[in-house]
């Protein structure tokens, strides 16, 4: 059994410690994502007006047009595919510097993050493929409950449905501390990160649950909350009072709110980490013992 009590102390204390690293390295990153978002956006329409001047000048080759449209479609893969890596690329470094168990520095917490991408990139497509199976073959079982029909198949069915969030619940708090595995403990290896999470989480599947049921109940009080009233009392107020135009300033209003918890995530993830490897005791334990 894990401390939750421990493990969002650590979370502040790293916060609070760290806080103008983990500031910087979210800027960092910030930054990177506009100038790529700017990129894409020249590159469409430079695109968009060589089509437009084609189709003015006659241009009507429906190879030419194919072409041009699965060099788009490519474009658009690899743009995101590399946005996917920057954005794991940004959660490892954040994790790493935000760990009790790193020292603070900025640049190897960058190079620990860009390095860890790849690793977690190829986990998230293993663990999605997984997960879509695992979910097949659930809803297809209860899919042939219920056509089999009678209140018995629908019982079946409902059964599989409810049986499979508690199983997809215990999964993802076998693997709550993959991103820390890879970034912290520098297990690079896919299959030995999985390993190693499964590892270091035996036997404290309820302790992470209620620390996570933790964490998302203060995100709901601290942010999903003051962010809901706010809305909600922007749509009902009446126009002509100005009050709709909040909307419109609303993302704004809440920025430096979602900037300081992604920050408090990464520290959480690290602290988790942290308590569930019994502050890296475990760090050199082999994943294959």
């Amino acid at each position: 059994m894990i401390d939750i009590g421990r493990v969002f102390a650590t979370s502040w204390a790293m916060l609070r410690q760290r806080f103008w690293l983990l500031l910087g390295m979210f800027a960092v990153f910030f930054a990177i994502q506009m100038v790529g978002s700017v990129f894409l956006t020249i590159i469409l329409a430079i695109m968009g007006a060589a089509g437009a001047v084609g189709i003015g000048a006659g241009f009507d080759d429906p190879a030419a047009i194919t072409g041009m449209g699965i060099f788009l479609i490519l474009f658009m893969v690899l743009f995101y595919g590399a946005y996917l890596v920057l954005v794991l690329a940004q959660q490892a470094a954040m994790v790493t510097l935000a760990s009790p168990l790193e020292e603070a520095s900025f640049g190897n917490a960058m190079a620990r993050g860009f390095k860890s991408a790849l690793p977690f990139f190829v986990i998230s497509v293993i663990l999605g493929v997984g997960q879509f199976a695992l979910a097949a073959l659930v809803f297809g079982v209860a899919g042939v409950a219920g056509l089999g029909g009678g209140t018995a198949g629908g019982i079946v069915g409902i059964g599989l449905l409810l049986l499979f969030l508690p199983v997809m619940a215990y999964l993802a708090c076998r693997l709550a501390v993959l991103v820390p595995v890879v970034a912290v403990d520098q297990v690079f290896n896919p299959i030995a990160a999985i390993r190693r999470s499964w590892t270091v989480t035996r036997g404290r599947v309820l302790g992470i649950f209620l620390a996570l049921l933790a964490y998302g109940l203060l995100t709901l009080v601290a942010l999903g909350l003051p962010f809901g009233l706010v809305f909600t009392s922007a749509v009902n107020a009446d126009p002509a009072s100005g009050a709709p135009l909040l909307l419109l300033l609303l993302p704004f209003v809440f920025l430096p709110a979602f900037v300081v918890y992604m920050m408090f995530a990464s520290s959480f993830m690290a602290a988790l980490h942290n308590e569930v490897t019994g502050g890296g005791a475990e760090r050199l334990e082999s994943v294959f013992a």
